[in-house]
Parts: structure tokens; C-alpha cells; sequence
């Protein structure tokens, strides 16, 4: 296979997975890491090769990657994609797309315009759980599609990572709306929502959770539980140190004539010793053989493979738009305290 090149933008924790996972694969190679932190970007080529950044114009002019990989954070990937687009470098950018609808459309008209691809972050798309109840929606195996719940909780840990940058809505919750649109490709009339207030509010003035209703033309509903309010306990444990947390997360579609539930609490695997009960994520980004496996290879690959042979990714940014479109409703829903309409 013809190798490929590849630079990263944003060298924490998911520009890192990422970097790692591209690592690993034999064909790409790690050519140059970028980060505002400079220190960040160092600790990431130090691991897996190239040279760091604190400029994204430079390592661009520098280096020309085939391929870059923006994991900055989610208000700050439009310089970083049109940049790129305009260097001729195909594009990997994470999820959320964007925070508004204007950064997501000049980044949609940037790499339209210098032809190159561009792929959103959607890893649960690369889940193959999440993707077999795709295929049997797909497959007419449910009838006529009536709804889908999807709960997702992680540890209140996250919420204190970020600091109140951001809520979970826009950052964990856009998961599932992908989910909910991806299985049911419609038009999306209106999105209700409501934050709860706990010990994030108090420190962050962030809500700690929400509850979001999308109503569909057709009369369906994709329902989403979501937030950062699971005790710092949930995934406390240290050992073995391939047992990486994860949360509560379920996700159930129901049909005129089926339905399909998935139960990640656990991912199939828990174990109790003397650091109490553990509930490992086995789907995302596990460790296996001294590498990351899981969702997370299969989406880089699947960028890869459709950079390689020039085919549209499964997750384009006219996806990601519509995601954030969703997300960005249900903010305003909270914000101003009614029913937010709107035509996708």
C-alpha cells in the first residue's frame, strides 16, 4: 500500500489517540504535531515521530502532509481547516465539527473549493454495534422508524478536565445526534431541551446534564439523555492499565415491527478486585498487543483508505453540519427556555 503522511493539529488526549493510532498503522506516517502548547506537540512526536509546531502555517509550509488530523478544540477548527484545505492536505477534523453554523460552512466551502476531502470525527459511525443497528434500520428489519433513546453519562471527572469550556451537549451529546440522524436520514422539525443544574453549575456555571427531544417531520422522535455527572469513582481504578473507563451509555430504536437496544454499561467485560467493581471500555480505544484497536483504528483507516483510493468518507462535513445544526438547537433551547424550529 502507498504510504501516506500525516500531521496532527491539537496534541491532546484525542489528538494523541489518533496520532497513536496512525502510528501504528504500517502504511502512514507521523510527520509533524502542532500545538499552542508547545510542550504538547513535543511530547507527541517525541512518541510517535516528526517535528513540533507552534504555528500551523509553518508545519504546513514545512512539511506539505498528505493528510492532517485537527483535534483542537471545537471552536477553534475552522483556521486550522481552511489552512489545510488551502495546502492541498486532505482532512480528518473531530467531532463537534464546529460551533456555529457559519464556521461549518466556510470550512464545507474551503474544501470544496481546493478539492480536497473532508471527514468528520463521528468514531461511534466506526463502532461496529452502533453500525449493525444502522444496517438492520437500513435493512427495513424494524419497520417504519418510530424513535430512539440514547443515554450518555460519563464521570463528573470529564466536566473538571474541561473546566466549564464547554457543555455536554456540544461535547458529548453530538454523538448521538449523529446516531439519530444517521439512522434516520429526515428532516428534523424542532428540538426541545432542558439542563439540569449539580455540582458542575456550582463550580463551572455549566449544566451538569440535559435532556434533548428532536421531532422529526414524519412525527418520530430521537430522544438523548446526556451529561457528566457519574461520580469520580465510576472509573477510579488504576490497574490493569489497559482497563480505561468509560460511562453509562445505552441506545434503543424502536420500529412499527422491531426494536434494537444496546447496553454499553458494561461493554460486555467488569471485574471486581481490591480496587472494587470495573467496568473497562473494550470498544472505543482499547489496548490490545501494545496497541489502540477498537472504533478508533477502524475511523482512521477508513480516512485513509478514502484518501488512497479518492472515495466520499462515510462522515462528510454536510453531516457534521448537521449534527452541530441539532446541537446548536438544543443550546439555544436551554438558553432561552422554549421549543427552538428549524428545517435542516
Amino acid at each position: 500500500m502507498e504510504e501516506i503522511s500525516f500531521a496532527v493539529v491539537g496534541s491532546g488526549f484525542m489528538g494523541g489517540v489518533l496520532a497513536r493510532v496512525g502510528y501504528e498503522l504500517p502504511y502512514a506516517r507521523c510527520v509533524a504535531a502542532m500545538d499552542v502548547d508547545f510542550g504538547r506537540a513535543e511530547n507527541l512526536v517525541e512518541l510517535f515521530g516528526g517535528r513540533a509546531y507552534g504555528n500551523i502555517e509553518d508545519m504546513l509550509n514545512q512539511e506539505n502532509p498528505d493528510t492532517v488530523i485537527i483535534a483542537t478544540p471545537e471552536s477553534e477548527h475552522r483556521e486550522a481547516v481552511i489552512a489545510a484545505s488551502q495546502k492541498g492536505s486532505h482532512i480528518l477534523v473531530e467531532k463537534p465539527f464546529a460551533t456555529t453554523l457559519e464556521d461549518a460552512d466556510a470550512m464545507i466551502r474551503a474544501s470544496d473549493e481546493n478539492g480536497v476531502m473532508l471527514m468528520v470525527g463521528h468514531i461511534l459511525r466506526f463502532e461496529v454495534n452502533y453500525a449493525m443497528i444502522q444496517a438492520a434500520v437500513v435493512d427495513g428489519r424494524i419497520g417504519r422508524f418510530l424513535s430512539a433513546y440514547a443515554r450518555r453519562i460519563t464521570p463528573i471527572n470529564e466536566a473538571f478536565r474541561l473546566e466549564g469550556r464547554v457543555s455536554p451537549i456540544t461535547y458529548i451529546a453530538v454523538h448521538d445526534i449523529d446516531q439519530f440522524l444517521w439512522y434516520h436520514p429526515e428532516v428534523v422539525k424542532s428540538v426541545y431541551a432542558r439542563g439540569i443544574k449539580g455540582r458542575v453549575w456550582e463550580q463551572f456555571g455549566t449544566y451538569d446534564c440535559a435532556w434533548i427531544t428532536m421531532e422529526y417531520e414524519d412525527g418520530s422522535l430521537g430522544i438523548h439523555e446526556v451529561g457528566w455527572c457519574l461520580p469520580e469513582q465510576w472509573a477510579g481504578w488504576q490497574r490493569p492499565p489497559s482497563w480505561g473507563g468509560f460511562g453509562d451509555v445505552q441506545m434503543n430504536v424502536i420500529g412499527t415491527e422491531g426494536v434494537l437496544n444496546l447496553n454499553f454499561t458494561p461493554m460486555g467485560l467488569y471485574g471486581l478486585d481490591q480496587e472494587g467493581w470495573k467496568l473497562p471500555d473494550t470498544r472505543h480505544w482499547p489496548t490490545m498487543n501494545d496497541k489502540l484497536v477498537g472504533a478508533a483504528k477502524l475511523e482512521m483507516e477508513h480516512f485513509f483508505e478514502c484518501v488512497l483510493e479518492g472515495k466520499e468518507p462515510l462522515v462528510t462535513g454536510v453531516d457534521g453540519r448537521r449534527s452541530i445544526e441539532i446541537m446548536i438547537a438544543a443550546e439555544n433551547s436551554i438558553s432561552q427556555d422554549r421549543v427552538i424550529d428549524l428545517t435542516l
